[in-house]
């Protein structure tokens, strides 16, 4: 729990007192009711409320935007008494099954290197999208660290659609034996599985690879709406002592 929620919790805390034009201002309650008016009764609502209240926008058009399109009604009752499988149905594997399985998700199971020893001076390279004078494009130095590495690859991505990269880590975990490690954003899941398909897939690939897919955090508001968030980042780990950060985008948006 974040130390501002457990300040809540103590009855004894008071905030201090602070405004727009001090550094350490981050919201105040009235934009926090403006934003659980903008989710229960949208855009309009919203202006509205700020300037009864004096308030000026401190939300972007695409931050409406987005809020209002993630903005989805709360129900917990309803994952609770979801529809139990037919006892007709064949019976379960001893394999984990993410939504029908009492143990927790196995975490690394295929192993993560150690990373105590000294490896030597931190040193970082910016690449540029067009590259400039004498620098590799961008893909290429992402596909050639994929193909150099000897222990362990782990990606984080919002958005995973490059087959090609997808390939060459494929290649690594099935003729190298390397664990390669994929975590999405569960929202784009759909356009990776698209990916997947165009990829020629086969077993053997499955062996060293693991992927999960995730989100944000989530909000709740009184009125029983819930904004899930998105993960963000765009990262990769090879060997536990490089890694690679950044987008990259080979079509016009």
């Amino acid at each position: 729990m974040a130390l501002s929620q457990l300040q809540c919790l103590d009855e004894n805390h008071v905030n201090p007192r602070t405004n727009e034009s001090k550094p350490e201002f981050l919201y105040c309650e009235d934009q926090r009711l403006a934003l659980e008016t903008l989710l229960r009764d949208g855009r309009e609502a919203f202006l509205k409320y700020l300037e009864s209240r004096a308030l000026r926008g401190f939300l972007s058009d695409p931050e409406l935007e987005t809020l209002c399109a993630l903005a989805e009604p709360y129900e917990p009752d309803s994952e609770l008494l979801a529809e139990k499988p037919e006892e007709s149905d064949p019976p379960l594997s001893l394999h984990y099954w993410p939504d029908l399985s009492d143990t927790s998700i196995p975490e690394m199971d295929l192993g993560w290197p150690d990373s105590v020893a000294y490896r030597g001076v931190t040193r970082t390279t910016v690449y540029c999208q067009p590259p400039i004078d004498g620098q590799a494009h961008i893909k290429e130095v992402v596909r050639r660290m994929i193909a150099h590495a000897q222990k362990v690859i782990a990606v984080v991505m919002d958005v995973f659609t490059d087959v090609d990269i997808f390939r060459d880590l494929l290649d690594v975990g099935f003729k190298k034996r390397i664990p390669v490690y994929i975590l999405l954003e569960h929202t784009a899941l759909p356009h990776f599985l698209s990916m997947c398909q165009r990829a020629n897939m086969h077993t053997g690939h499955l062996k060293h690879l693991r992927i999960r897919s995730s989100g944000g955090s989530e909000f709740y508001t009184r009125a029983s709406t819930r904004v899930r968030g998105r993960l963000g980042h765009r990262f990769m780990f090879i060997d536990g002592d490089k890694a690679v950060s950044g987008s990259y985008r080979t079509m016009p948006k």
